[in-house]
């Protein structure tokens, strides 16, 4: 089976898998990118959904859109778009698709108001397509619906704090998740950099392997 991943910024990313083309929340897509079989988006803030990069890997006959809620009424976006809330599920061709909780414990942009609150029901992704699995964590801090998700093979985490977990956190996740490559996320376009990606490698050691992207171009 063919498994490639293409980062952009933040935490956009292609996954081509088996002939099906997958975005993770796209954003500063270059023009000319490969048109989506599926685009999944977590929630509505500008650097996950972005409309203007949507439309640049969207074919509207063909291409399917998978959003949480608060996403998928965002005006700019274009329907049709499939809601998926905290434990929906779906299957497109080969892909299945189940939306999970992602929010925050102990992020706020004021006293007692977190940046992604629970009942907004902003979401990660646990997908499969064959016998390859991967969990994207979208924006979220270690919670503890986690435990229940892994072991996954891929594990795409934020790393960068202030809005989502800290690598120190996102060392916990690994742990509770068991991935066998984890992909740090989330940083270098709004905040964090990429210290933060190589702090959760030195925290993971031998655990799992830290795979550290260059943005545009290099796979893994």
């Amino acid at each position: 089976m063919t498994f490639s991943i293409t980062w952009y910024a933040q935490s956009a990313f292609r996954l081509d898998v088996d002939g099906l083309r997958i975005y993770h929340d796209p954003f500063r897509i270059p023009e000319g990118e490969p048109i989506a079989d599926v685009i999944l988006i977590s929630h509505d803030h500008f650097d996950h959904c972005s409309p203007s990069d949507i439309v640049k890997i969207r074919d509207l006959r063909k291409t399917l859109v998978v959003a949480n809620p608060t996403a998928a009424s965002a005006n700019e976006v274009t329907p049709p778009v499939q809601v998926l809330r905290p434990g929906g599920e779906l299957r497109y061709e080969g892909l299945y698709v189940r939306a999970v909780p992602a929010y925050n414990l102990n992020k706020f942009r004021s006293p007692g108001v977190p940046y992604h609150p629970r009942e907004l029901e902003h979401v990660g992704y646990l997908c499969q397509v064959g016998d390859v699995t991967w969990y994207f964590a979208g924006d979220t801090d270690v919670i503890p619906e986690m435990a229940g998700l892994g072991p996954v093979d891929y594990a795409f985490l934020p790393v960068s704090g202030t809005y989502v977990m800290t690598a120190e956190e996102a060392a916990e996740a690994v742990r509770m998740l068991r991935p066998k490559v984890v992909i740090p996320m989330h940083y270098g376009a709004v905040v964090g950099s990429v210290e933060d990606a190589k702090r959760l490698a030195q925290l993971v050691g031998t655990l799992t392997e830290v795979r550290i992207l260059e943005p545009r171009g290099r796979r893994a």
